[in-house]
């Protein structure tokens, strides 16, 4: 037993988050960028064209958070897991019969409003209503389920393209993606607490929206989402424009995309669960920042990738896993650190909200920027120069960790 929960039941919940995290981000966010160059050959788009479903697809997420957080406070998460997993599931296979741009567009906008509901948000409001210690960990394992969907995925999606071509590779793809995540849903999810022990008590003469508010007008807020907006900035802009770079650019064969994309993400999963234990053991804003800074040297490396030049390319996978991964569990735990309580829904929706915002930012800036230029050189030296600049802003947050702007409840503390 662990705060009055039973301990079995903690992990079997998490089991069932894994799984339903690893199938609707492993497709969505890391699998389906492997279709682009397929798309381009299909249809004769330009990057800044094959982007513009994705584009879409971060901006209908962004906006539609926040209504998902507001649900989250008030109703139960595995019912809104399961309407997530539902529409996800319709827009995988609405996606096998798309035939024109504005077609896709209309599915990627489907699938963004799914991932909202079935997404990081509503895992990361059962999980933390689940764990009040070790959460760091409990994290760390969550998110090691996407890259390990980000793992497997484009081994299976990459054997199906070359066997059956991509319509029917979707297909069969949202078929057990779908079954997947029902399963999961059906199961292993169970609801749990929706206030954090040693959180203060809602005050109901006090409306959540005006209480919220203050919280988003402080120093500390602004240097988190200046800092998780990069990160999401680069982050999207990288899974979504890989693939085109290596393939286009580089000059990377078709068939070795998949093996890529696997070791990336691979490697992602030992760096969101390596990094996890870290956060519960070493001061959270450095062990952050050591991981971006490895992003920021692998954005260097990638940027100087050449035909034939196998142990950089390698060499850029393992790297760039390692520090997208850590970076991105530790803005989870960050946020969960410093804003955990009866408000931590409507305040990580809106930090998704910015941070989704950014990434649409990043993907279609990026491709722009290609357009331009001819390459993506000039794009990922200056993505390399905004992860270190965001680096240096979560070390700055370690000045705001106490005084008048401390975290409102602290988790996970160590002496």
């Amino acid at each position: 037993m662990t705060g009055g929960t039973p301990l079995h039941q903690r992990w079997i919940v998490l089991s069932g988050l894994f799984l339903v995290y690893m199938a609707s981000n492993g497709v969505t966010l890391h699998t389906l960028p492997l279709l682009y160059p397929e798309l381009m050959d299909s249809f004769g788009w330009q990057a800044s064209e094959v982007t513009l479903p994705a584009t879409v697809f971060f901006v209908i997420g962004a906006v539609t958070s926040p209504p998902a957080g507001w649900l989250l406070d008030r109703y139960s998460s595995r019912a809104i897991i399961a309407i997530g997993s539902t529409l996800l599931t319709l827009g995988l296979l609405a996606y096998s019969a798309t035939n024109s741009l504005w077609q896709l567009v209309a599915v990627y906008a489907l699938l963004g409003l799914a991932l909202s509901l079935c997404g990081l948000v509503s895992n990361m409001v059962m999980l933390t209503g689940w764990f009040d210690s070790g959460r760091g960990r409990a994290t760390g394992i969550l998110l090691m389920a996407s890259s390990l969907g980000g793992a497997l995925f484009p081994l299976a999606v990459g054997s199906g393209i070359e066997q059956f071509g991509w319509r029917q590779t979707v297909l069969l793809t949202g078929v057990g993606v779908g079954s997947l995540m029902l399963g999961s849903v059906w199961l292993l999810l169970r609801d749990g607490r929706r206030v954090m022990p040693n959180s203060p008590p809602p005050d109901p003469s006090s409306d959540p929206e005006q209480r919220v508010i203050p919280v988003l007008l402080t120093r500390r807020f602004a240097a988190i989402v200046f800092a998780t907006g990069s990160l999401w900035f680069i982050i999207i802009a990288l899974t979504q424009h890989q693939s085109i770079h290596l393939a286009r650019d580089v000059g990377l064969a078709r068939s070795s995309l998949p093996s890529v994309f696997s070791l990336f993400f691979g490697c992602s999963v030992v760096g969101k669960f390596c990094f996890g234990l870290l956060s519960d053991r070493f001061d959270l804003h450095r062990v952050m920042a050591t991981a971006i800074l490895m992003l920021a040297v692998s954005l260097v490396a990638l940027s100087q990738m050449t035909p034939g030049a196998t142990a950089l390319l390698y060499g850029y996978a393992m790297l760039a896993g390692l520090g997208f991964s850590g970076a991105f569990t530790c803005i989870q735990i960050l946020i969960a650190a410093h804003y955990s309580g009866p408000l931590y829904g409507r305040i990580l929706a809106t930090v998704v909200l910015i941070d989704t915002l950014c990434g649409a930012l990043g993907t279609q800036t990026i491709a722009a920027i290609r357009e331009s230029q001819g390459d993506y050189t000039a794009a990922f030296i200056g993505m390399a120069l905004l992860a270190t600049l965001s680096a240096v802003m979560v070390l700055g947050l370690t000045r705001l960790t106490s005084g008048p702007e401390a975290p409102l409840q602290r988790t996970d503390a160590h002496p």
